[in-house]
């Protein structure tokens, strides 16, 4: 329970922060080389990567939320799907690609009177990092220029100390810890690292701009998510 406490508290804080902006200083090829990297350093097995933007609106007027709408569904390279209603609250979804390399818009409508707060997410994810190495530009929608992005990079590795692990992904990150949880088989935590421009603040008004998430299962497999500047998936 306590794992899911936490998973809860992180997607919580990551809401939080959608709203608030960071300095735009990101560069994604440069980022998720440095996650990869890491992981090659320390025998890190390598899963998937993950690069999300999300942009918020508020008090949107039904006519600009039906153009909005219409013009994002425009494109037919996409799958699209919704669920819900307008009246309450409603997800329209797209998404493309195939098992190693995809992309998923989510828009997300909740009525508020007679306006609309509007969330919308552009998330791009794939199993190898081959092709953008050689300078391949995510192509992103321009709602989403003006907002860095979420990465994140999970793997796994088998035979080494949870907690040894987690202190070497840090140094690999050249990053100081700046507070966490740790348990028997889970260590979740915070750093502040000198490879990423940017950073946001805890409660405590502590900067961090990295997060290790580290799982260990019952056949001693560690499931390893790293992220910057904040994890945003379930780990």
């Amino acid at each position: 329970m306590k794992i899911n406490a936490v998973a809860f508290l992180i997607l919580f804080s990551f809401i939080i922060l959608s709203k608030s902006a960071y300095s735009q200083n990101f560069d994604v090829n440069k980022n998720l080389n440095d996650f990869f990297k890491v992981a090659s350093e320390n025998q890190i097995e390598t899963k998937e990567w993950r690069v999300y933007y999300r942009s918020i609106m508020e008090n949107v007027e039904q006519d600009d939320l039906n153009k909005m709408v219409t013009t994002i569904k425009r494109d037919e390279s996409f799958t699209w799907s919704e669920k819900g209603n307008e009246n309450d609250h409603k997800t329209i979804t797209g998404v493309k690609g195939n098992d190693q390399e995809g992309i998923q818009i989510t828009i997300s409508l909740i009525k508020d009177g007679d306006l609309f707060d509007v969330s919308q997410s552009y998330q791009i994810k794939g199993k190898k990092w081959v092709g953008f190495n050689k300078g391949k530009a995510f192509n992103i929608p321009s709602q989403f220029k003006k907002v860095n992005p979420y990465i994140t990079v999970t793997g796994k590795k088998v035979g080494q100390d949870i907690n040894h692990l987690e202190s070497d992904i840090l140094d690999s990150l050249s990053a100081s810890y700046v507070e966490g949880l740790k348990e028997r088989n889970f260590v979740s935590v915070s750093g502040l690292s000198n490879k990423f421009d940017d950073s946001i603040q805890t409660k405590k008004g502590k900067a961090f701009n990295v997060q290790i998430g580290l799982r260990k299962s019952e056949n001693k497999e560690i499931h390893i998510t790293m992220g910057t500047p904040i994890i945003t998936t379930e780990y």
